[in-house]
Order: C-alpha cells, then structure tokens, then sequence
C-alpha cells in the first residue's frame, strides 16, 4: 500500500530580511556564486559599474565582492525566489557618521521599478542599523534618470562631476547624492508602508528608470 502523498512546505530563503511586496533581501549565500560571478561581469551591469569593462575572472571578482563592504544583499523577487541584483553598504565612516550605498540589478531587471525597492530597502536596513547621518551614492549620467524623482524628496545632489567617467564610446558625468537621516525619517516610512501592503495599489516607484 504506497504512502499518501503530502505537499511539501514552502522553502523559505535563509535568514529573510524585510521586504516590499515585490522584492526582499537576504543575505549571500554560497550557492550565489554562479549569479554574482554573471552579475558583476555583465556589460550592463557590474561589469561596467565595479569593473568598467574589463573581463575579470571569478577569483577576482570573489577578491572583491567584499572589499570596504560593511553589510550587502541579494535583492529577490518574493514571488519567484530569483535573485535580481546586489545592494551594498560600504566604505563606513562611523567617526563622522556617514557610508555609501550601492546597487547592481541584472539588465533585465533594469527599469523595471525592482531594484528601486531593493534600494529603498538598503537605505532602511543601514540606517536602522547604523546611526549614520548621511548616506552617499556615487551615479552616472546614464542612471541618473532612474534616481531624477526622488530629488528633493530623498535624494540630494551634493555634486557633479563633468566628464569623469567613461563608457559607450563617451564620457559620463558623475553625480554625488545624499540621503540624510532627518529625510529619511520623515519621508521614507509612508513610501515603504504603501510598497509593503498588498491591499494598496501600486504606486508610483520612487525612481522610474534604470537603476544599476
């Protein structure tokens, strides 16, 4: 007589972090190393932000995966289980209160609104942990389109510095924005309740572009 047959429960990602209704983080794991390897080595992606075209092999990438990095994430679709891109918080300066963010999301995730969220959440988890009055990110004219929204509302622009990348043929300005804390606090959580809960039509993401 054969056994009957029972469903097996959900596997849960390991150590879940909060998330919107789209998206989580969650911390790397050893069997992510196929995707960050693809992930920071794709034209588009971290091959041109971390390594600026350059083909590097998987020892190098894994050598700097974790260099300055004071906390990092995989950025994961809750429905799907997939991974979708990379949130980091580096370079810490605890003496005078301030860090970076960055993010890397797979070119198909690009403008889609994901990786948006996977920030929005990275600048939640750092800023909970961490009593940080000011978080940096460093953006190139090409991806600055997809931050342009949350001017004045999260972001501010602390620079720009003309011509200072170079990629496609051309040179990028870099741009210089800011979060700080008194901001975050009083912008963020309304934004981050409405991205939680699923009985709330979706909103208008706080970037609409590419985000990488």
């Amino acid at each position: 007589m054969s056994e009957p047959v029972t469903e097996r429960p959900a596997v849960r990602p390991a150590n879940p972090l909060p998330g919107t209704r789209r998206v989580r983080l969650r911390t790397l794991a050893d069997t992510d190393s196929a995707f960050l390897y693809e992930l920071m080595s794709a034209p588009d992606a971290g091959g041109r932000v971390r390594f600026a075209g350059a083909t590097p092999s998987p020892d190098q990438i894994a050598a700097s995966l974790w260099k300055d990095v004071l906390a990092q994430f995989i950025v994961e679709g809750v429905s799907t289980g997939r991974a979708l891109g990379l949130v980091a918080v580096t370079t810490p300066n605890f003496r005078d209160g301030w860090a970076y963010l960055s993010a890397v999301a797979t070119p198909s995730t690009q403008g889609s609104g994901l990786t948006a969220e996977g920030v929005m959440l990275g600048f939640d988890y750092a800023f909970r942990t961490w009593p940080f009055r000011k978080i940096y990110m460093e953006v190139t004219e090409t991806s600055y389109g997809a931050f342009h929204s949350g001017l004045g509302r999260f972001f501010s622009q602390e620079a720009r510095l003309r011509e200072h990348a170079f990629w496609d043929g051309r040179y990028d300005d870099l741009f210089i924005l800011s979060v700080l804390r008194a901001t975050w606090a009083e912008q963020a959580p309304e934004v981050l309740a409405r991205l939680r809960d699923d009985r709330q039509a979706p909103v208008r993401q706080v970037t609409n572009g590419r985000a990488g």
